[in-house]
């Protein structure tokens, strides 16, 4: 009887073992999966979005208004993502690619705790700002199903799209989308210049 116990064990570590790769491989391809099913619509200039007010992570107070003039993504995740963590390395970057052009983006976390959230964001060296929608009143109210989920908005504060999933936020289309509504602002400005 011992023995069979003894034979048993390595082979249930090797099923373990398999089955931890197992796992791993399936969320790697869930993680890919959501890259290449991003949905990218234009978003009906009728439906308004509600104004927020949250605050960031070192407890100052933004409002999307504050934000008038400058393209802005509003990116919604949570530490608890893998598709949302796997995007923000492709924010960050995407950042950097327009530091010089009125262009903000906008991280709210939804539904975690201040504690949680400042803690990730240092273990990963996310800097981007980091609002905190800890009630996930704005994800409700801005009708949110899916994390993560982008939307991005015109320097008038109107949305032009929404993203569910992550479109790769550095290829070209998507860097061109984002370049359109720039050249846009750059047109209204000199309109009323």
């Amino acid at each position: 009887m011992l023995a069979s116990r003894k034979t048993a064990r390595p082979r249930h570590a090797h099923n373990s073992a398999a089955l931890a790769i197992a796992f791993a491989l399936l969320l790697c391809c869930l993680q890919q999966a959501s890259v290449a099913r991003a949905d990218i619509l234009a978003w009906p200039a009728e439906n308004r979005l509600d104004e927020f007010s949250l605050r960031d992570i070192q407890d100052n107070k933004h409002k999307l208004s504050d934000y008038r003039g400058k393209v802005v993504l509003v990116n919604f995740w949570a530490s608890w993502c893998p598709p949302c963590i796997y995007e923000m390395p492709e924010l960050t970057n995407l950042k950097k690619h327009f530091a010089d052009q009125p262009f903000e983006i906008i991280a709210l976390n939804v539904g975690e705790k201040k504690y949680r959230v400042r803690k990730f964001v240092k273990l990963i060296n996310f800097d981007l700002p980091v609002l905190l929608d800890t009630s996930s009143e704005t994800f409700n109210s801005w009708g949110v199903k899916t994390l993560p989920t982008s939307f991005l908005l015109d320097a008038n504060g109107q949305v032009r799209y929404r993203v569910r999933g992550n479109p790769g936020w550095e290829n070209e289309q998507t860097k061109t989308m984002i370049e359109n509504l720039i050249a846009e602002t750059a047109n209204i400005s000199k309109l009323t210049d």
